[in-house]
């Protein structure tokens, strides 16, 4: 159960834990996806060069495509409508704080107000913008949006730091409650369930769930322990491989001594 009082798990890990995730439903692989290329893009904004223009643009792009595939709006609206009713299940618990929780449920609503809209479709006007689809549709060529493939996006990459910033403030404005929402409802499934500390014996790991399989898996691993996992899951159980960290050149190897870690399995 989701307890308002807890603090976020990011922040009762040191920075010395890595973080992994595994989405176990299409529905968070699909919003994982968004949120990575949401954050990149916002990461490049803030940056001056023409080369981090062209990764903002790029990663604008990419959410573009994902947008097309499959109806993100309704599976979106109804994760809105699946937390709305789950959280207001939740008023009358006396171990959950009141204020904080009224707080979510209006930010949920104002997000399902806001993707609903007008029933047009999500993106519709990046969709439509003739500038932004002549370099998507260089993009599939390798070294394809190079100065003389594109003058055009050349020339706008001349342009001054504000004027590219405000013209991609004003794309990312057409899509801004999709982010906002992925945002949200990202953070309510991670804090949804506090780390359990766990043993992989020789490298190894496998937990059954009673219940159906929770959305995201998150793997907390001292960054000092030389391996990484890699997660698989079945409908109702993950298994937990870990890896160690060999040079880029080397085949990974599984690691052949217990691993502590810590496990959390989300289940918003």
């Amino acid at each position: 159960m989701l307890n308002f009082e807890q603090n976020t798990i990011e922040e009762l890990l040191p920075a010395e834990w890595l973080v992994y995730e595994q989405p176990l439903t299409e529905r968070v692989r699909t919003f994982l996806r968004l949120e990575f290329l949401f954050e990149q893009c916002s990461h490049h904004l803030s940056l001056g060069s023409s080369w981090n223009s062209r990764a903002a643009i790029s990663a604008l792009l990419e959410i573009g495509t994902l947008l097309t595939r499959g109806d993100v709006r309704t599976e979106i609206l109804k994760e809105l409508e699946r937390c709305l009713l789950f959280l207001s299940r939740l008023k009358d618990s006396p171990e959950v704080d009141g204020a904080r929780l009224q707080s979510v449920l209006g930010e949920l609503e104002t997000l399902r107000r806001a993707m609903d809209g007008d029933g047009r479709q999500l993106g519709l006007g990046l969709k439509e913008n003739e500038f932004l689809n002549t370099i998507k549709n260089r993009l599939a060529i390798p070294g394809g949006t190079c100065q003389f493939d594109l003058p055009v996006y050349h020339a706008w990459l001349t342009q001054p730091h504000a004027k590219r910033t405000r013209d991609l403030q004003n794309w990312l404005e057409e899509i801004s409650p999709l982010r906002d929402t992925i945002t949200l409802l990202m953070a309510l499934t991670r804090e949804s369930a506090l780390p359990t500390r766990e043993v992989a014996e020789q490298g190894m790991f496998l937990r059954s769930f009673d219940s159906p399989v929770c959305p995201l898996v998150r793997v907390m691993v001292p960054a000092s322990s030389g391996v990484y996992p890699e997660i698989s899951a079945g409908r109702q159980r993950i298994t937990i491989h870990f890896l160690e960290s060999n040079p880029a050149d080397r085949r990974p190897q599984q690691a052949k001594h217990d691993i502590s870690f810590k496990l959390v399995c989300c289940q918003l």
